[in-house]
């Protein structure tokens, strides 16, 4: 992997859970910076010895090379970046690493230097963020756009735990943290109460509106959240046994690194790993993800809370026009978002999944972005999620055996020229067809399930299939209508996606032809036979 998104993961720590501003400070103490080491020094102390003052000229020649090295680095692995706003929860240290994120922080605007030893910093951008807070009898709940701008100078200090094989990086803000939140678009407060509604006729008569006020107050709050988080200073580590880069707000103690909604794991160092609120109407957006040539990214993902997400892919660059005309004009009715890949769509409940995600979009090769959104139209959704790279492919054992269930099938809402599934509207009436490729032909048909866009089957296909003789199978779904049938998607199950023990397996559902489109997935239960 390009070191792009270790940094940004790094960085991403301004403001994200996962790595970001949902946490506060720790408890715990670092080392002390060249700042704090200063101001201890304002005491009468006895005359350093020769050793120790060469001891404290390394640590500080140290310090110097570390600020020079990383400042050019900063705002070239920032910029483009959508970086995580804090959510729901109080968790310190380790532990705000598993808070979920309400909303994103897209940086546009950045400026790094170096000022004697010290990083200055400079950065800005628009966002937006979930808002639910009630005073004096006016509640302000909704989705609130705001332009951010931030600086700080810190000091940098490095340091290693032997025993954790743990190195970590310290940047402390020496001078505070100058941060201004303007908010954007409209801010609606609505009276919770019959004085309150009094209140808020007599203010809008005399031309002091309780929006107004709100939107006011969403500022300087907005603001003075930005400057303490930022204030808490930063924590980079890096794991020797794991080469896990990671980035979290607050000063961790020697040796610690931050907790994640998914545990460190025997593969490749994650990209991100981060858990997300998303209310109805909202987005959540996640990367750029950069790709290697020859190597494809996975995505695990699980719905904690709500009725699912879906999940899309798109390239950077579209996503970036789109957002740059939502945020331009936020009065106004927002432009239709670019045409995305559909990657998972996941019903609340569904447990862990595991899917590979695209390696081609429209417009590749290309940073990819991905998008959440619930699913629901009343309750918000939170899922943790977790990208890294595929691990690598390993001989198939091709004389094994399985027997194969198709638990569920899911499609998009309108077919692949955005037409509704019927002429009259509605969903979809799927019928799900599996051949075997070598054999040549059909092995199982399913009933048509009418107006379903998803479909809970449970059918296990018959017989049991040898990975070298009955593999691959082909899944083709289509839309069974009175007088047409029409190809939705196929999935081909091979024997290289066969698990080597007994588990669930989604596979993306995709259109045939040069360039194929994703049109939803299917579910397979895949049970080794011994």
């Amino acid at each position: 992997m390009k070191p792009r998104r270790s940094i940004v993961g790094v960085l991403c720590a301004l403001a994200a859970p996962g790595c970001g501003l949902v946490g506060g400070a720790s408890s715990s103490v670092a080392p002390q910076t060249a700042a704090s080491a200063g101001a201890a020094q304002t005491a009468p102390s006895p005359q350093p010895s020769p050793t120790s003052q060469t001891s404290q000229n390394t640590d500080d020649e140290v310090r110097a090379l570390v600020t020079q090295a990383l400042t050019p680095q900063m705002c070239p692995r920032l910029l483009g970046s959508f970086i995580g706003l804090p959510g729901e929860g109080t968790a310190t240290g380790p532990a705000a690493g598993t808070l979920p994120s309400a909303g994103r922080w897209w940086i546009r605007t950045c400026e790094a230097h170096v000022e004697g030893d010290r990083l200055v910093l400079s950065m800005g951008g628009p966002g937006w963020t979930w808002i639910d807070r009630e005073t004096s009898g006016f509640r302000v709940r909704q989705y609130l756009l705001f332009e951010a701008q931030a600086q700080l100078g810190a000091d940098v200090a490095v340091g290693y735990d032997r025993t954790r094989r743990v190195a970590s990086l310290w940047m402390r803000p020496a001078e505070g943290v100058r941060a201004t939140i303007t908010p954007r678009g409209v801010v609606s407060a609505e009276a919770t109460g019959f004085f309150s509604t009094i209140l808020g006729g007599v203010a809008a008569a005399t031309g002091n509106s309780v929006s107004d006020r709100a939107r006011q107050q969403a500022g300087e709050l907005g603001s003075t959240m930005l400057r303490d988080r930022l204030g808490a200073g930063f924590t980079m580590t890096f794991s020797l046994a794991t080469q896990q880069v990671d980035f979290m707000v607050g000063a961790l103690q020697r040796g610690e690194v931050p907790e994640r909604p998914y545990a460190e794991s025997a593969g490749a160092p994650w990209v991100v790993n981060q858990r997300s609120t998303v209310w109805p109407g909202g987005l959540d957006v996640v990367g750029p993800i950069e790709t290697q040539p020859g190597r494809r990214m996975g995505l695990d993902i699980e719905v904690e809370e709500g009725d699912g997400v879906t999940v899309r892919a798109t390239c950077a660059e579209p996503m970036v026009r789109y957002f740059d005309a939502r945020f331009r004009t936020p009065d106004v009715a927002p432009p239709a978002p670019p045409p995305a890949t559909t990657v998972i769509d996941l019903a609340g409940g569904s447990g862990p999944q595991h899917i590979t995600l695209p390696d081609t979009l429209p417009g590749s090769p290309c940073p990819m972005l991905l998008t959440l959104s619930p699913r629901g139209a009343n309750l918000p959704a939170r899922a943790r999620y977790r990208v890294a790279p595929e691990a690598q492919t390993t001989p198939v054992n091709t004389t094994r055996r399985v027997r194969v269930m198709i638990l569920s099938t899911t499609v998009t809402a309108q077919n692949a020229n955005g037409r509704d599934w019927d002429l009259i509207g509605g969903e979809a009436d799927q019928v799900v067809v599996t051949a075997s490729v070598p054999m040549g032909r059909e092995i199982d048909r399913t009933n048509v399930a009418s107006d379903h866009n998803s479909v809970v089957w449970n059918r296990a296909l018959p017989s049991v299939y040898e990975l070298s003789r009955d593999l691959p199978l082909r899944i083709s779904v289509f839309d069974d209508d009175a007088t047409t049938r029409e190809l939705i998607g196929v999935a081909d199950l091979d024997a290289a996606r066969v698990p080597t023990a007994t588990g669930d397996l989604t596979l993306p559902l995709r259109t045939e032809g040069a360039v194929p489109r994703q049109m939803g997935s299917v579910r397979l239960r895949i049970e080794v036979v011994p």
